[in-house]
């Protein structure tokens, strides 16, 4: 091999040497800030806490609340939940009566005041007066809505059809 093309080989070798070292430079640092995984969550401290405030206005124990309920539909509470309805945290109850009648009854958390009964629905083969699947509609055949004026009564939805309610 002449000298030429020896000089020729070694500025390409020293260019591929080059390109391999800034190559291996790069993929090191981008690892380097590459976050690990965890499966903890962080730690957030806000200022408001949404549990801590809905919390706050609940006045009203959930057993009196479902003794309320109990007795605005003369009946036992068969479940129950806080949870919210057209915008407001409110106690919702499902209440069975001694002739197999479910009612909705809402209860307001702060208050303790009956919000709102549902008309009663035989307690049947669909479970909680929901008949041949139509869950779409909730218990008792109603679905929410938020009211055009203050009113907290649901409207009464047709099932689809092949459906009952």
């Amino acid at each position: 091999m002449n000298t030429t093309a020896l000089v020729k080989n070694k500025k390409m070798l020293a260019m591929i040497l080059s390109v391999a070292i800034l190559a291996t430079v790069g993929v090191s640092a981008a690892s380097a800030q590459t976050p690990t995984t965890t499966s903890q969550r962080p730690t957030i401290q806000g200022t408001i806490n949404l549990e801590q405030t809905i919390l706050s206005n609940v006045k009203i124990a959930f057993p009196d609340a479902a003794n309320t309920a109990a007795t605005a539909a003369s009946g036992k509470v068969i479940g129950g939940s806080l949870t919210v309805a057209q915008g407001y945290v409110v106690y919702s109850f499902k209440v069975i009566d001694d002739k197999n009648m479910v009612y909705t009854v809402i209860v307001d958390p702060s208050s303790g005041a009956v919000l709102y009964k549902s008309q009663g629905h035989q307690f049947g083969m669909g479970g909680f007066g929901m008949g041949h699947g139509s869950m779409k509609h909730g218990m008792g055949g109603h679905v929410w809505k938020k009211p055009s004026s203050g009113s907290t009564t649901p409207s009464s939805s047709t099932a689809p059809s092949g459906s009952s309610s």
